[in-house]
């Protein structure tokens, strides 16, 4: 059996440094018994300097957050979304570290179980030179959509997961799974 009931999330940052950064860009794509059930993608307007770098990879820059929500604001509704899930994401330490960082300003224990496409990927397809998402899509023919947006990012990682599940099967994707701490107030 799938996992079925999953999350996936790609954040955008104000620099690559997932402990020290703010998010800016939050894309959720929920999917229970592997029918979406749920889409959603913000901005988030930060405290934190957008890095020269990063405003050059997303295009996002620091006027259009302005009116965006803040971090504390889109919390409730993505601790929802991912609630009893599995979160899913491609390289998931970094958007990871990035949410719990900004989950602990708001007094909050972020900790679901997770599972990594890029980890999974290493393991199921040997032998590429790179497992960037980019490189991943290309190889197996994936749409990817503009890159290092968060929207497209999610679109691409769960397209990616889609066609491992379908590819080598669901047994082999529940062995990725890595156990989390349930979510808490601090």
């Amino acid at each position: 059996m799938p996992p079925s009931e999953f999350v996936v999330i790609d954040v955008e940052t104000t620099n690559g440094d997932p402990l020290h950064a703010g998010i800016i860009e939050v894309a959720v794509i929920v999917h229970d018994d592997l029918q979406e059930v749920e889409r959603w993608n913000t901005l988030v307007r930060s405290t934190r300097t957008i890095s020269p770098f990063v405003e050059r990879l997303t295009g996002i820059r620091s006027g259009m957050l302005v009116t965006a929500p803040t971090f504390a604001d889109v919390a409730p509704r993505l601790g929802a979304s991912v609630k009893d899930r599995i979160m899913v994401a491609h390289n998931v330490r970094y958007d990871m570290t990035a949410l719990q960082q900004e989950f602990a300003r708001t007094g909050t224990h972020f900790g679901p179980d997770t599972l990594c496409t890029e980890r999974l990927a290493r393991r199921l397809i040997p032998g590429l030179t790179h497992y960037n998402l980019g490189n991943l899509c290309r190889h197996l023919g994936i749409s990817r959509g503009h890159e290092h947006r968060a929207a497209h990012d999610a679109q691409a990682t769960l397209n990616l997961l889609l066609r491992l599940i379908q590819d080598h099967g669901s047994a082999r994707i529940l062995e990725a799974v890595v156990p989390g701490q349930a979510m808490m107030r601090a």
